[in-house]
C-alpha cells in the first residue's frame, strides 16, 4: 500500500467496507491512467503514488465507479467496473471524458487443458477479440484489420490499428492478465 497509494487513498481504503475490492480498483485506475497519459507523454513516470485517484462519489460495492486520476501530465477520466471475479477500467484524456465514444470489451480465455499454448497466447487472444469488434463496428472484414506495435530503440510503441494496410487514427488499448483479455478503442 505504501508503494502504490497516496496517503489520502490509504485513508480511504482503511475506512472502506470493501478494502480488497477498493485496493484493486485503485490499482486498475492508476494503471489505466498511466496507459492513457503515456500515449501523449511517452517519458511520463509510472510510479503509482504519483497518480492520485479521485472518485466522483462513494466507495461502496457499487459495480461502476467513475472519477479522475491526476497524473504528472494532467487528468485522465475513468470508469471502473467491478465484477464478481475481475475489475475492468477504461479511461480517456479527453476533457470530461468521452465515454460515449469508447468501445470496449473483455473475455475470459480458457485454454484447453493439456494443450501447450505459445507464450503469446493472451496477446493473440486479445488482438482477435479486438479485431472482431472493430470489424463489427466499422463494417470491415476481420482479415482486413491488423493491430501492430512499432518497435523502436526505446521499446514498443502503443498498439495501432491498420485497415487494408493503412494506419488509422483509431486509438486502441489492449490488456491481458491471467485468464482475462480486454480492449478499448475510440474511433476517429
Amino acid at each position: 500500500m505504501q508503494r502504490v497509494l497516496t496517503a489520502g487513498e490509504r485513508q480511504t481504503l482503511l475506512c472502506s467496507d470493501h478494502p480488497d475490492d477498493l485496493l484493486w480498483r485503485f490499482w486498475a485506475a492508476k494503471e489505466t491512467a498511466f496507459k492513457a497519459a503515456s500515449k501523449l507523454y511517452p517519458d511520463i513516470s509510472s510510479a503509482p503514488r504519483r497518480y492520485r485517484v479521485i472518485w466522483d462519489c462513494g466507495y461502496g460495492k457499487s459495480s461502476i465507479l467513475s472519477g479522475t486520476v491526476k497524473t504528472p501530465a494532467g487528468f485522465v477520466w475513468i470508469k471502473n467496473f467491478l465484477h464478481e471475479d475481475h475489475i475492468h477500467c477504461i479511461g480517456t484524456t479527453a476533457c470530461g471524458g468521452a465515454f460515449d465514444r469508447i468501445v470496449f470489451g473483455m473475455k475470459k480465455i480458457t485454454p484447453d487443458e493439456g494443450v501447450d499454448y505459445p507464450h503469446d497466447f493472451p496477446s493473440t487472444a486479445v488482438r482477435t477479440l479486438a479485431k472482431e469488434r472493430i470489424a463489427s463496428y466499422t463494417g470491415r472484414e476481420k482479415n482486413e484489420i491488423e493491430i501492430l506495435r512499432k518497435k523502436t530503440a526505446r521499446g514498443l510503441w502503443p498498439p495501432m490499428v491498420w485497415v487494408k494496410g493503412k494506419k488509422t487514427d483509431m486509438d486502441i488499448s489492449l490488456s491481458h492478465d491471467g485468464r482475462y483479455v480486454a480492449f478499448a478503442f475510440i474511433a476517429a
